[in-house]
C-alpha cells in the first residue's frame, strides 16, 4: 500500500467514475485500475463496485477513503512541519553559553530569534565550562559556546574553534589612569579589577607577562561570571575590566570606555569553540545558533 494508491481510490470515491478520476490524475483507464486492483488484492476485499459506468465504494472502500483522507492529510501535516524547521520557522533550541560568550551572543542572538524565528522555543543555560559540558553530556542542552582553553579533550565531543578574539584592560572614559604616559600593573592594581574566572593557562600567561602580582588571585577582585554587570560597574566606577573586548563593542563605539596598555604591553587573544556531542544529527535551529555565533566571533 502507498500513499498514491490512497490517492487513486478517493479521486473514485470524489467522481464515480474510472474515466473522470483518470482525467483528473492524469492517469489512463488501465493504470488506474491496476492500482485499485493491487489495493483490493491487498486488503483482500473490494473496495468500488464496478456497475456499469458509475462506480460506487462499498461499505469497505467507505471504511477506507475515510482512513486514507486522514493519512493524507498528516502526510501533508508531516511534510509543512519538516520544511517549517528546516527553515528554522519552527522547533526549540537548548544552548549553553559560558561568560564571554554569553556577553556577546546572548541578547543578540535572543532578538535575532524573537524578530526572525519567532516560532522557535530557544532555552538559554549559562555557567562555568565544567558544567556546560556536564549539560551537554546529559542531553539538556544541544550546543554550547565556551572557552576553548578550559576544555578538555575528548572523543565525545564535536569541538569548532571560532575566530580569536583579541583581550585586555578597559576602564570607563575619563579614568584616572588615561592621564598617565605609562600604566603598570602596580598603577593598575590601585583600583580594582574586574573580572570572569580564568582558566589555569591564562593565569599562567598573566604572570609570565606581566609578573606574579598579575595572577588572578591577586589581580581580580571582583570575579563575576556575569560580564555586562561587570562592564555596567567599570563604566559606573574606576573599576578596570579584564577581558574580551567584543564583550563591550557597543559600548567602545560609543565611547564609553576604552582600552588601557598595561606596561610590558602585548596583545592578548581569546580562544572560543562551539562544542556538541560527536556524531549526533542536529536540528535545523542549532545550524542557525551556529552561524549566527560565527558572524559575532569576528573583529
Amino acid at each position: 500500500m502507498n500513499l498514491a494508491q490512497l490517492r487513486h481510490l478517493i479521486a473514485i470515491a470524489e467522481h464515480q467514475s474510472f474515466r473522470k478520476a483518470a482525467d483528473a490524475l492524469c492517469l489512463t483507464q488501465p493504470a488506474l485500475s491496476r492500482s485499485l486492483q493491487a489495493l483490493e488484492d491487498e486488503l483482500q476485499v473490494m473496495l468500488v463496485d464496478r456497475v456499469g459506468r458509475r462506480n460506487t465504494l462499498t461499505a469497505y472502500g467507505r471504511q477506507v477513503v475515510d482512513s486514507a483522507r486522514r493519512i493524507l492529510a498528516e502526510t501533508a501535516e508531516l511534510k509543512r512541519g519538516v520544511a517549517l524547521l528546516r527553515e528554522g520557522r519552527i522547533g526549540d533550541i537548548a544552548i549553553g553559553l559560558g561568560p564571554t560568550p554569553a556577553s556577546i551572543l546572548m541578547v543578540s542572538f535572543l532578538a535575532e530569534m524573537a524578530t526572525h524565528h519567532p516560532g522557535v522555543k530557544v532555552r538559554i543555560a549559562r555557567g562555568a565550562v565544567a558544567m556546560l559540558v556536564q549539560s551537554l553530556r546529559s542531553e539538556t542542552v544541544e550546543v554550547i559556546a565556551v572557552d576553548r582553553r578550559a576544555l578538555l579533550p575528548a572523543d565525545d565531543l564535536r569541538i569548532e574553534p571560532l575566530a580569536p578574539l583579541r583581550g585586555g584592560f578597559l576602564c570607563r572614559s575619563g579614568h584616572p589612569l588615561l592621564g598617565l604616559p605609562h600604566i603598570d600593573l602596580a598603577e593598575l592594581r590601585r583600583y580594582p579589577v574586574a573580572s570572569m574566572p580564568l582558566s589555569d593557562e591564562l593565569a599562567r600567561i598573566l604572570v609570565a607577562e606581566l609578573g606574579p602580582d598579575a595572577h588572578p588571585e591577586r589581580m581580580v577582585t571582583i570575579n563575576s561570571e556575569d560580564v555586562s554587570a561587570m562592564l555596567d560597574v567599570v563604566e559606573a566606577t574606576d573599576a578596570v575590566f579584564f577581558g574580551i573586548f567584543a564583550s563591550a563593542r557597543a559600548r567602545i563605539a560609543a565611547g564609553r570606555v576604552q582600552e588601557i596598555r598595561v606596561e610590558p604591553h602585548a596583545e592578548r587573544v581569546g580562544h572560543y569553540a562551539l562544542v556538541s556531542l560527536a556524531r549526533r544529527s542536529e536540528s535545523p535551529a542549532v545550524e542557525l545558533f551556529r552561524q549566527f555565533a560565527r558572524e559575532q566571533f569576528r573583529e
